[in-house]
């Protein structure tokens, strides 16, 4: 019986985000085997966000995801389908 590999990713930031999409949908990497270990209580690195649906949301990073080099995080982005929404 072959053991599936498990992956294990330091912070909880984009960067760790963005790899185990690109393993899950580029390499059939299995979900399940990934581990995302993040010591702050805050997720998200610099691109954490707070807030809520009354008074608004913030995210850090945010403001830097409409220049043209985030081109590769939208496609992969486009990538991931919605929970909520099939075909999305």
């Amino acid at each position: 019986m072959l053991h599936e590999p498990n992956a294990y990713l330091l912070g909880g930031g984009i960067g760790s985000l963005a790899a185990a999409a690109f393993m899950i949908r580029d390499d059939d990497f299995c979900g399940e085997n990934i581990f995302i270990l993040e010591v702050k209580p805050v997720v998200g690195g610099s691109m954490d966000g707070a807030g809520n649906p009354t008074d608004g949301y913030s995210l850090r990073g945010g403001r830097m995801l409409t220049t043209d080099n985030y081109e590769c995080t939208w496609d992969l982005f486009k990538s991931i389908p919605s929970l909520n929404s099939p075909g999305k």
